[in-house]
This record gives C-alpha cells, structure tokens and sequence, in this order.
C-alpha cells in the first residue's frame, strides 16, 4: 500500500491535505515484522509513532510469572506507542506483531511539530487518546469483575460480528489463535478458555471446527455476555 493512503487512513492524518499528507510520508521509514518478532519492549524510549501498513500488532503486558495480558491487538491503519510522544516517558508496555507486518515510523520531531502547527490534528490525537482511555477502563471492568466465561462470550460475540459469515449453519469465522492466546487476550490461563468453550459446545452455543468457530444460538452467546465474577472463574 501507498504509505499516503496508510496515514490517510489514521483518524488524525486524514484531515490533512494530499500535500501534506505526502511531505509526512516522506519523513516514514518502513518497518517490516516477522511474526512474534518484538517492535518494542516495556520500558523503552519512544523515538516516534507506529502506524500500521499491514498485518497486526499486539500491545501487551508480562507478568513475572511469564502470564501475558494483551491489552489491544491493532490492524492496518491504527497508531502505536503515541501516548511516550506527549508525557516523555518510555513505553508503558510491549508490542509484537501476531503475523508478518509492515509498519511506517514516523519520527517523534515532525509528529509533534504536526501537532503544533495544526489544531485540527492535535485534537483528533485527542480524541483517540480519550478513546484509548475509556478502551482501557472497559478493559479493567472486564478483567476485575466478569468471569471467564463472560470474557470469552464477548470475544466470540465481537469476532462474529467483525469476521463471521450468516450460513445455513451459522455464524462461521476462523479461529487461528490457540487458547493460550484467546487466554492473554482475555486475562485468563488456558485451561479455562478451553473448560468454557466445552461447555458453549456442550450447550449447543457454538460449533468448533478445524480453526474455525460456528455460533448456534448467537441469542445464548448474547445471554453469557451477562454476569458477575465468581471466585471459581
């Protein structure tokens, strides 16, 4: 993809004229990722913003226990590591890509002389940052007061909406993450991922094939959503 259509795809570049757009393009240096191959770690120096070309990156946190919390998976056409661009301080968690990746980076000294130059910009990277706040505040309901088989409900829920296909069976997508990385994305370990999704198949919820997920009763899977957490999730 033309990097002018990459950043003319971020919320806050694409108020920008083709003109401009095409100056910052050519501040951008291509960052290619293997899959799994770290963009940056915890604790590193910002040097720049990361906007996806292709592919997708995980943000997440690492116990030291080794458990992973992901915290937000980004696709094509989303930024990375903004938030150390404005307060100076390092990156407050890691990222990897979970497939092969293009990124742009674009340098910390023309993202922020953008932002003092154009009002509109800097309150577009406003309101992406108060969305990423209220993301995350959603994320510590999540984690602290719904059990497992609520988290896992809505993960399922969200990929049938934004991947599924309506068949004569269901509501098919694929499936290529393990349970163990259902379990970091959700906050839980991996025999409970796969504990629940017995049990949604036990109860005729859903249907598990060969990497791929099919939902029965999308009804049920709605009803699960509900719920508190038990000291058993």
């Amino acid at each position: 993809m033309d990097p002018v259509e990459t950043l003319r795809r971020v919320p806050f570049f694409a108020v920008l004229p083709l003109e401009e757009l095409r100056a910052l393009a050519a501040h951008c240096v291509v960052r290619r990722l293997a899959r799994e191959e770290i963009l940056f770690a915890e604790g590193d120096t910002c040097q720049g913003l990361y906007v996806v070309q292709d592919g997708a990156v995980k943000l997440f946190k690492m116990a030291d226990t080794g458990r992973e919390q992901v915290l937000v998976i980004e696709r094509a056409g989303s930024t990375v590591g903004e938030l150390p661009l404005f307060d100076g301080g390092t990156f407050p968690a890691s990222a990897s890509a979970i497939e092969d990746s293009v990124l742009l980076f674009l340098p910390k000294r023309e993202f922020l002389d953008l932002c003092r130059h154009n009002s509109e910009v800097t309150f577009a990277v406003i309101r992406t940052l108060a969305w990423r706040f209220r993301y995350m505040t959603s994320l510590v309901e999540e984690l602290s007061l719904k059990e497992v088989s609520h988290r896992l409900a809505r993960f399922l829920r969200d990929r049938a909406l934004r991947l599924g296909t309506r068949t004569r069976r269901g509501i098919e997508f694929p499936l290529e993450e393990t349970n163990q990385e259902i379990g970091a994305e959700i906050g839980t370990v991996r025999d409970l991922v796969s504990r629940n999704l017995r049990r949604f198949v036990d109860r005729g919820i859903i249907r598990l094939e060969r990497r791929k997920v099919i939902v029965l009763d999308m009804a049920e899977l709605e009803a699960q959503i509900a719920g508190t957490k038990r000291a058993a999730s």
